[in-house]
């Protein structure tokens, strides 16, 4: 029997993500939408305290927070060590972090406003203590980016990632808009073996994430599933508003979406 090439592997699954074959551009909008959501979320699964767990972090640590989004775990790291640099692509979830770094009075985060398949190691970032990637995993050629990721980190490096497909709006609208079965792509079987394949063996821990969107109204709520979904038309906006309308719940005068998923932390210590 052939041994299974799972870079390649990869690579057939990230072709069949959804978001890949319909891809949306981030906003102004979807970025702070973001940054509410993962900013509540964080109240309930204490992603930190997890990492905490299972790293011993020293206040002189430095970490690298690949695809930080508006800083959800950078901004809580950067109390905790001498300092944080970002990579993330998007200028608008930059410009949302760069408000809560601002609110938060936090001057130890440097950002770069690039992909990581794009950055030169050493040239434009070098080595750091601890490595953190948190469900920013899309590069094509993973097994490229997960040897540089190995390569810039001298203790740790922490990855999150989805198992298997997860139970959230997207599984109910996709099909409605599309007529096809929202895939969300490789989850972390498939990281795990790729690392197997390059000689790391890692430890990964499972556990329940809870996963929450809330909205001010039904209006702002319709309108962010639309550009989310690149949806254009009355009959696609009709589609969502109904399903938002008979899925939102109200709570404190808040519309909310709420589920539980589970989630991968694949970390390994140099």
């Amino acid at each position: 029997m052939d041994k299974l090439d799972w870079d390649d592997l990869w690579t057939e699954a990230m072709g069949r993500a959804s978001w890949a074959k319909h891809p949306t551009r981030m906003s102004r909008m979807k970025a702070e939408q973001y940054d509410r959501d993962s900013k509540l979320r964080d109240r309930w699964n204490h992603q930190i305290d997890w990492i905490k767990s299972k790293l011993n972090i020293s206040p002189k640590f430095t970490v690298l927070d690949i695809g930080a989004g508006t800083g959800a775990l950078a901004i809580p790291l950067s109390k905790m060590v001498s300092r944080v640099t970002v990579v993330e692509p998007s200028e608008e979830m930059l410009s949302c972090l760069n408000v809560n770094m601002l609110e938060g009075k936090i001057a130890n985060i440097d950002v770069i406003n690039k992909r990581w398949e794009e950055i030169i190691p050493f040239e434009e970032v070098n080595k750091h203590d601890i490595l953190i990637a948190s469900y920013s995993l899309s590069m094509p050629n993973i097994r490229s980016a997960l040897s540089n990721m190995d390569m810039l980190a001298t203790k740790y490096i922490c990855l999150f990632t989805f198992v298997g497909n997860p139970p959230w709006d997207y599984g109910w609208l996709w099909p409605a808009l599309y007529g096809e079965e929202y895939d969300v792509g490789p989850d972390y079987i498939y990281i795990y073996n790729v690392l197997y394949d390059m000689g790391i063996y890692a430890n990964v821990d499972i556990e329940y994430f809870g996963y929450a969107q809330c909205f001010s109204n039904l209006k702002a709520a319709t309108e962010f599933w639309k550009s989310n979904l690149n949806v254009f038309s009355e009959q696609g906006e009709g589609i969502i508003r109904s399903y938002l309308s008979d899925r939102l719940v109200e709570e404190d005068g808040l519309l909310w979406s709420k589920y539980r998923m589970k989630s991968a932390m694949i970390w390994w210590e140099k």
